[in-house]
């Protein structure tokens, strides 16, 4: 295989963050050069929705060959990416208590739409995070829908509905459950204990749900579980990462939440932990900020492609 063709192929494994609300010489070289997979979308990057589809239109036209996934973090309430005139749904628990996958499946619909009229095809959404410890610093009842997993799975499994029928990729986070921590993964490592069990019974059933339901892609959460993996935290762990593929049988994009958040890069080299993540199973690698890093990230997995410490049909699949 030619050197271009696994650029290509190894870019698609990455999704970036960028700066500013048009199209740097940084981006069109990751989007043109580098061939990366999608970019995430924040407020810094959105004025208005004509700016946001002429951007997202103008990348697009950068990248040739594969259309670009142009992803956003659109839950509602305290992270909504996208304010006025886009329709402003309510948080979390507020769409939890009408108790109405029906009208939850309605509400995410109708977001869809307002993400495609402007380009955006991926939303980081929809927390399924079942919020056992009400100190979560994190996930906020502005965040998660419950701390009852079967009302978590109801509402989730109307919004990934809603989200997908209306032509949005859905995301289910964070994985294996970040609703039971005590710290911010953004500003350090969440440390969780729960057994095999307890997972299976609370923080996994809203996610085994919503995979037999079809959700398009799963977001691996930045903690430390020992009893799950003894040396690494979630995002980098292929033993955590098995549970996901072979016991919960979710077979479609899992991705990571940002690699420059706190609980990872403090931890891990951008580019080290862009290894382990690739190794542990993850198909997508989020790095949100820092042109270096990201260049990094990119150039050590190309490495290890062409030295053969990262098997090309891994990168095919």
């Amino acid at each position: 295989m030619k050197l271009d063709q696994i650029r290509r192929r190894v870019g698609q494994m990455f999704m970036i963050g960028f700066s500013g609300t048009t199209i740097s010489e940084d981006l069109k070289k990751f989007i043109q050069d580098y061939y990366v997979g999608g970019c995430v979308l924040f407020k810094q990057n959105m004025e208005s929705p004509k700016q946001i589809a002429e951007l997202i239109n103008e990348m697009q036209a950068l990248s040739k060959t594969t259309p670009l996934f142009i992803a956003v973090d659109q839950e509602g309430g305290s992270v909504a990416r996208l304010g006025e005139p886009f329709t402003q749904f309510g948080h979390a628990a507020q769409i939890a208590a009408t108790d109405s996958p029906k009208l939850t499946f309605e509400a995410y619909y109708a977001m869809a739409k307002e993400l495609r009229a402007v380009g955006i095809n991926y939303n980081f959404a929809p927390v399924v995070d079942v919020r056992t410890n009400p100190d979560n610093p994190v996930i906020t009842k502005d965040r998660a829908y419950s701390s009852d997993p079967q009302i978590v799975t109801k509402i989730a499994s109307g919004a990934i509905r809603g989200l997908q029928r209306g032509g949005v990729i859905a995301c289910a986070k964070h994985f294996p459950g970040h609703g039971d921590t005590s710290t911010d993964s953004h500003k350090e490592l969440p440390k969780v204990e729960h057994t095999l069990e307890r997972l299976k019974k609370i923080e996994w059933l809203p996610f085994e749900r919503v995979i037999r339901g079809g959700v398009e892609s799963v977001m691996t959460a930045h903690i430390f579980n020992p009893n799950l993996d003894p040396e690494f935290p979630a995002t980098l762990s292929a033993k955590t990462m098995a549970y996901l593929r072979n016991d919960l049988r979710f077979q479609k994009i899992i991705i990571s939440d940002d690699l420059d958040m706190a609980a990872i890069s403090e931890n891990y080299p951008v580019e080290i932990a862009t290894q382990k993540a690739f190794a542990a199973d993850l198909d997508i690698v989020l790095i949100s900020k820092g042109v270096e890093k990201q260049v990094k990230a990119i150039e050590r997995i190309l490495r290890d492609v062409l030295d053969i410490k990262l098997p090309l049909k891994r990168i095919e699949q």
